[in-house]
C-alpha cells in the first residue's frame, strides 16, 4: 500500500469524522480540514465561531447574545437569528416612529443557563435617545471594581459591555423611579424598564448593558 494511498485514506476517515459531528457539506468539511491541518478539535471551533460571527451579523447582536442562543439552539443558524428577534423587546419613548440602531442592549445573567429559556428572558434594546432619560442613574452607581480583573470602571461604557450586579441593579432601580417627568410617554418608557428590572433581578445575578456606538 503506497504513503499517497494511506494519506488519502486517513484524511477520508477525517471527512468522515468531521461529517459526523457537524452538519456540513464535503467541500466545507474539506477546507476546514485543510486550513487547520487536520485538527478536528480546531474545525469544530473554528466552523461554531463562523456560526456565531453570522449570527452577530444577521441578528445585529452583540457575540455573548449570538453564541448564547447559538447554544440554546443546539447550534442551528436559522433558528438561533429567530429565537433572538423573538427576544429583543424595542423599549422607547416615541412608539410611532422609527428606531435608531444605535444605542444599549440589555439583558440578564444567570450561572445556569436553563434559567435562559423562559418567557422572562426578553432582552431589551434602548436607543441613545432613550437611553439619556436614565443613562444618569446608572452613572450614579459608578466607580464600580471589577472582581475578575480588579480594575475599576468610572463610568458607563458606551462602546462595550457594562456588568451590573444585582444589589447594583436594585439601587439603579430605585434612582430610576425618583426621576420626574410631565411627559406621559416618558412616564410609560420609565414605568416598563422599570418592570423590565424587577422581572430580570427576581433570578438574575447581573444584568449586562451593552453599548454599539
Amino acid at each position: 500500500m503506497t504513503q499517497s494511498f494511506m494519506n488519502q485514506k486517513i484524511e477520508f476517515q477525517k471527512v468522515k469524522k468531521l461529517r459526523s459531528k457537524l452538519s456540513v457539506s464535503l467541500a466545507l468539511a474539506i477546507e476546514l480540514i485543510e486550513e487547520n491541518n487536520g485538527d478536528l478539535d480546531a474545525c469544530e471551533k473554528e466552523f461554531h465561531r463562523n456560526n456565531i460571527n453570522t449570527v452577530c451579523r444577521l441578528a445585529e447582536c452583540d457575540e455573548t447574545i449570538a453564541e448564547k442562543y447559538y447554544r440554546i439552539c443546539d447550534f442551528d443558524l436559522e433558528k438561533s437569528i429567530k429565537k433572538i428577534h423573538e427576544q429583543l423587546f424595542y423599549l422607547t419613548t416615541t412608539p410611532n416612529e422609527p428606531i435608531d440602531k444605535i444605542g444599549f442592549i440589555l439583558w440578564a445573567e444567570n450561572e445556569s443557563l436553563k434559567k435562559y429559556v423562559t418567557a422572562r428572558d426578553k432582552s431589551l434594546f434602548i436607543q441613545t435617545k432613550d437611553f439619556e432619560y436614565v443613562i444618569d442613574a446608572f452613572n450614579s452607581v459608578f466607580p464600580l471594581k471589577d472582581q475578575d480583573s480588579g480594575k475599576t470602571q468610572n463610568c458607563l461604557d458606551i462602546v462595550g459591555h457594562n456588568f451590573f450586579d444585582n444589589k447594583t441593579c436594585r439601587i439603579i432601580v430605585e434612582r430610576m423611579a425618583k426621576i420626574k417627568t410631565k411627559d406621559r410617554h416618558v412616564e410609560s418608557f420609565l414605568r416598563d424598564l422599570i418592570k423590565w428590572f424587577n422581572i430580570q433581578l427576581r433570578y438574575a445575578d447581573e444584568i449586562v448593558v451593552y453599548g454599539n456606538l
